[in-house]
């Protein structure tokens, strides 16, 4: 049998590309070295801190730092200097990139109650580092691809695309098989460094509580849900091989630490939800400091805010209303530039009135489909409206609302300003005659308050409030 000179190069590299695993002591196919791995590590860190800052409390980001360090002192790769970053981003998730560096969102820190919580999700993103499972996945990428050109086919991943493979692996999560090898590498640095492995089993039966939750929420709201990507499709508590896992995990410090910590102390104050960058929702009210914008919901409306821009959905996500901004270029009106969109026929429409800009609203159809649509000129930019509804039918019982936040549209007023500013979480002694649902009447969170609340203290969907007991509330 002939060899050629690709099969022959294919042979070298399953040859040649394996290396001692850190922390199992087996041989694992990689085609990186740790030289490469920190480079591609500095490289993706830098694109992250450029989309998403870091989080402005050093306190807070060095408490995190110090709880990271003392666990990746305990690791199996010591020698490497590990960062260990809050990020300035709402969504509840942590991820580790090649190579030390390792980011936790403040979205997440919200639903974490103690320090042990914290090193649970810390040591987790830790052995995805230690265990090197983006290497490992990146390098059987490489290999895909590398066997595709054996057999003759053209090679259907450039190296960008296995990056981009990669990249999507350290927010989404590798597979059942890392993430509970992630769990259990974590495990082991906490209970080296002092802290009970419960602290894992309480972090992932809050997640999983939230993950639920966000699931059903975003499917009543049509949206994706945002959960952490080490939760598994079983709640911890029937998870045998998680339980296995914990339960053989010793203490083995001679010094234990106080589970509590000062995270309670330290995450007092945080942002929670939007940024002020972002807009800030309170209850059906939208405020926009930076962009001076303030915008109402009718009364049985939810506000959505997410990366994709903001959207304004009735409660049985009949009918959604979608706000969004673009510079202007041409001088024209409103009206003109709403009919220069030739997708749409504009049946009809009205001027949008009020102090400082030119606005125009109207109805359209497109494919015999009825819209809502409108645009307001403010400096040089454009806000755009566009309302749609599931069913053809329900858009004249639809249509009011549309047009009740679009009329609503304005800048804030001076007393207004403060309600610009963040939610913010806040520890709280429960009192006497405290419940959920009296604490939820006080809170600004915009969606399901009393739902939000049990899901930041670890009590959904039923716990109860204990006289004395430190919890965490959102003003």
């Amino acid at each position: 049998m002939k060899i050629n000179n690709l099969q022959l190069i294919f042979l070298i590299v399953l040859i040649t590309g394996c290396s001692i695993n850190p922390v199992s002591g087996n041989r694992d196919f990689v085609l990186m070295s740790e030289d490469q791995e920190i480079s591609m590590g500095q490289k993706y860190s830098a694109q992250v801190l450029q989309q998403v800052p870091a989080y402005k409390d050093k306190k807070l980001q060095d408490y995190v730092q110090r709880i990271g360090q003392s666990l990746s002192e305990k690791s199996h790769r010591s020698n490497l200097i590990y960062r260990f970053i809050v990020l300035d981003n709402p969504d509840i998730n942590a991820f580790a990139l090649p190579g030390g560096y390792i980011f936790i969102n403040r979205g997440l820190m919200a639903y974490l109650s103690s320090e042990e919580e914290l090193a649970a999700v810390l040591g987790h993103e830790l052995g995805h580092v230690t265990a090197r499972h983006s290497v490992r996945q990146m390098s059987q990428a490489q290999l895909m691809n590398f066997m595709s050109v054996i057999v003759g086919a053209q090679a259907g991943r450039t190296a960008g695309d296995i990056a981009n493979l990669a990249g999507g692996a350290f927010l989404a999560g590798y597979g059942r098989d890392m993430e509970l090898e992630a769990d259990e590498i974590g495990a082991k640095y906490m209970s080296l460094d002092g802290y009970s492995t419960q602290g894992m089993f309480k972090t992932l039966s809050v997640l999983k509580e939230q993950e639920v939750y966000a699931t059903k929420t975003a499917k009543d709201r049509g949206l994706e849900p945002r959960t952490y990507h080490g939760v598994f499709s079983s709640h911890p508590s029937n998870d045998k091989r998680l339980q296995e896992i914990l339960l053989k995990t010793e203490q083995t410090s001679s010094e234990l630490k106080e589970p509590q910590g000062q995270y309670l102390e330290l995450v007092n104050g945080m942002v929670y939800g939007d940024s002020q960058e972002e807009g800030i929702r309170r209850g059906n009210f939208f405020y926009h400091g930076p962009l001076n914008i303030y915008l109402k919901a009718p009364e049985v409306w939810e506000i959505v805010n997410s990366q994709n821009g903001l959207s304004f959905k009735s409660r049985n996500n009949e009918a959604t209303l979608f706000f969004s901004m673009e510079d202007q270029n041409r001088k024209i009106t409103p009206k003109e530039y709403l009919e220069r969109n030739k997708a749409f026929k504009i049946l009809n429409g009205r001027p949008i009135k009020g102090d400082g800009f030119e606005g125009y609203t109207v109805e359209a159809t497109r494919s015999g489909i009825p819209y809502r649509l409108g645009a307001v000129f403010r400096g040089n930019s454009i806000y755009q409206f566009y309302g749609m509804v599931k069913e053809r039918t329900s858009f004249n019982k639809y249509d009011p609302n549309f047009l009740s936040i679009i009329d609503s549209f304005r800048g804030l007023k001076r007393d207004e300003e403060i309600l610009s500013e963040p939610l913010r979480l806040q520890t709280y002694i429960v009192k006497k005659g405290d419940s959920y649902g009296s604490l939820a009447k006080q809170s600004f969170i915009p969606f399901d308050p009393e739902g939000r609340l049990r899901l930041l203290n670890g009590h959904y969907p039923d716990g109860s409030l204990i006289i004395g007991e430190a919890i965490k509330i959102i003003k």
